[in-house]
């Protein structure tokens, strides 16, 4: 696929659109605002709208390109996942968090999945391209790629463990960069052509394109419409069990950020939501899932390289995870 292919491809109607466009007939009819939701959301809650990924994902997938819908206007609501979305053409406005901001060519909006907004119908030549990301694609692999970009690293740590204590949202005016440009493109032409090694492929231009974010920041982010991220001690904690999950116990990790035993445990429950040995045990099944799949390692291998001694156990909770044993696992 080449660029014109692409540019053709992203201006035609897309399924959604068709059914979208064929629904807005109905606009007058009192039953309209309930199937326009009902298109992208599994439960209508009065006053309280989530778009679910399983509407626009298929359940294998922890990422996803969805092309923003035109012609219709998506009324507040808020996600079960993570959104980045890259303007094409045009312009796209919407209303954050009580916010009027109007994302233009070239530029990226990154919101996390407690952001409520509205979005005014974008016309033909409005396009833009959704990015949905679920909390599974910020496996150990993933973090570490991004572990010393404070600003992206504490969105996402305080996205997935924070619960809905923050509303954050992060506009980049990018519409210069030609490199943010070019890595979006080829993300693009390989959701589309779906060749061999796309997940590996589009996982790395997102890491590159985060980097590219992150290295001038200054440039790209309006004080007007950031959300103050704090680089805070929550980050520094999942950072430094991440890099240590092996042997690091509740009294090391006490020491080195100078609290008491007690203090620390209640800390980790309180800003993550689980003990130390809960993140430890789903930080090790996360590598051996990740190990399962992307390696012909043996399952004993396996378990040995993600600090398990105990062969049973480790099958006990893995099953308990996934509802299925390692070996099921990598069949799948």
């Amino acid at each position: 696929m080449d660029i014109e292919e692409l540019d053709r491809k992203l201006r035609e109607l897309s399924h959604s659109e068709m059914a979208l466009k064929k629904l807005s007939k109905y606009k007058v009819d009192k039953n309209y605002n309930a199937q326009f939701k009902k298109h992208f959301s599994n439960k209508i809650v009065k006053n309280y709208w989530v778009i679910n990924n399983s509407k626009l994902m298929k359940k294998s997938e922890d990422i996803s390109i969805h092309k923003h819908d035109r012609f219709v206007e998506f009324k507040s609501h808020k996600h079960d996942y993570l959104e980045m979305m890259f303007v094409y053409s045009g312009s796209i406005k919407q209303i954050i968090e009580g916010e009027n901001i109007e994302i233009k060519k070239g530029e990226i909006l990154l919101m996390d999945m407690n952001v409520e907004h509205s979005i005014k119908e974008a016309k033909e030549d409005d396009i833009a391209v959704n990015i949905l990301i679920k909390k599974e694609f910020f496996n150990w692999v993933f973090m570490n790629q991004i572990a010393d970009n404070d600003l992206i690293s504490s969105f996402i740590v305080k996205s997935l463990y924070e619960k809905n204590k923050f509303k954050q949202f992060l506009y980049f005016q990018t519409s210069d960069n030609k490199r943010i440009w070019s890595f979006v493109i080829n993300i693009l032409i390989e959701y589309y052509e779906k060749r061999n090694g796309m997940e590996t492929a589009i996982r790395s231009y997102i890491v590159l394109i985060f980097n590219e974010l992150l290295r001038h920041y200054n440039e790209y982010l309006p004080s007007n419409v950031v959300y103050k991220i704090d680089s805070s001690i929550s980050l520094e904690i999942v950072n430094y069990i991440q890099q240590n999950y092996e042997n690091v116990t509740l009294k090391t990790l006490a020491e080195h950020f100078n609290y008491s035993t007690d203090y620390m445990g209640k800390l980790i429950k309180k800003i993550m939501g689980d003990t130390l040995t809960g993140l430890q045990r789903k930080i090790k099944l996360d590598h051996a899932k990740y190990l399962l799949k992307n390696s012909n390692f043996s399952v004993s291998d396996i378990i040995s390289k993600v600090g398990y001694s105990n062969l049973s156990y480790f099958y006990r909770q893995f099953k308990e995870d996934t509802g299925v044993t390692p070996d099921e696992y990598r069949k799948k």
